[in-house]
Order: C-alpha cells, then structure tokens, then sequence
C-alpha cells in the first residue's frame, strides 16, 4: 500500500518522492555515527501535518534495505495506520508481515495513553524490540496536542519532527521544538 502512495506522488507532482525520502533515511543513518540512529519516533506540531504518511514512506524506504523494519502506531488517542494499511486493529497491539514490514497497530483504546507510554514496560518493550528488528518507525501523537510524544521520544534513538510548509506556524513549531529538547528528547 505505501509504494502506491509514494508512486501515485511520484505521478501527481515533478518531484521524485521515493529519492526524497532515500534522502531522509541516509540523514537518519549518519546523524550520529558513532551510535547508531535503530529506532525513531515521528511527531508534528498539530494533526493533519502529514506525520503518518511520512511513518509509512519511511517504514516502506527502510524496508526497501533492512531485513526487518516495524512501524508501530503509537498516537493511542486517534489510531490511523491500520486504517492507512486496512488492517484489522480489533486485537490488541497485532502485528501483521505486509512484505519486508512489520507492523504493530495500536489496539484498543485505553483511557490512560500517557501513563501507558511513561511506564517502565513500554520502555522495556522498546528494548526488546530493538534488538529483533533492523529500524523501528514510531508514528506518535502530534506534540502540540499532547505530551506522548515525550515518552516515546525517550524510548527511541531519536525523534523527527514533522512541519507543513503551508499549515505549521512557525512560532507552534519552535515551542514544540523546545519542548522536546527540554524534555531531553535527541530530535535529529
């Protein structure tokens, strides 16, 4: 499904896509070369900025040169990937082998995300699931909304922040930013 998102772009605009987000994934390999970039988190400043179709071409690019590649829905609060992927999300955190890629739903709601994503067993979680797969794909919550961003952020090797060039303003997104590094998020 997400190399026909990336193609059907790839036709509507002048630009290549898949190479744009080649690019993105070659800056994630070498911003910190002495440990390596295994795991990230994507965040924006509010909805509709585009932080889960650039999870899933991200999710696609890696998978295009590692083994094993997860993403994982993480915005507990508004779940879309499986509906982006049409999967089932009824199961809890299910996890479904679409070629090279894993992918691991949100599941049920839950009436205490923050707490879910602060505790020691998601943090636990992500170190186990560091070791089994080749990168990890976080698609969190929008930062500017709510604070679950942070958490993963801390469980992850480094988060990327997501702007639209039409939508983001620029003072939103200097504050969720900040808030980020103050929370001692490695935002690369």
């Amino acid at each position: 499904k997400t190399l026909n998102i990336l193609e059907k772009s790839k036709k509507q605009s002048q630009f290549d896509y898949t190479e744009i987000f080649r690019h993105i994934r070659t800056n994630i390999e070498f911003s910190n070369v002495d440990n390596p970039i295994k795991s990230v988190a994507i965040t924006s400043s509010q909805p509709g900025e585009a932080k889960s179709t650039t999870s899933m071409n991200l999710a696609y690019i890696f998978a295009t040169k590692y083994k094993k590649v997860l993403i994982i829905d993480c915005d507990l609060r508004k779940t879309m990937l499986h509906k982006y992927m049409r999967l089932s999300n009824s199961h809890g955190l299910t996890d479904a082998l679409i070629e090279l890629l894993y992918v691991l739903t949100a599941g049920i709601h839950v009436p205490n995300p923050s707490e879910l994503l602060s505790s020691g067993t998601f943090k636990e979680y992500m170190k186990v699931l560091k070791q089994n797969f080749d990168f990890i794909i976080i698609d969190c919550a929008p930062i500017g909304s709510i604070s679950d961003a942070i958490p993963v952020g801390n469980a992850v090797d480094g988060t990327i922040f997501v702007v639209s060039a039409k939508d983001t303003k620029r003072k939103d997104a200097a504050q969720c930013v900040d808030l980020l590094k103050r929370s001692n998020v490695n935002v690369i």
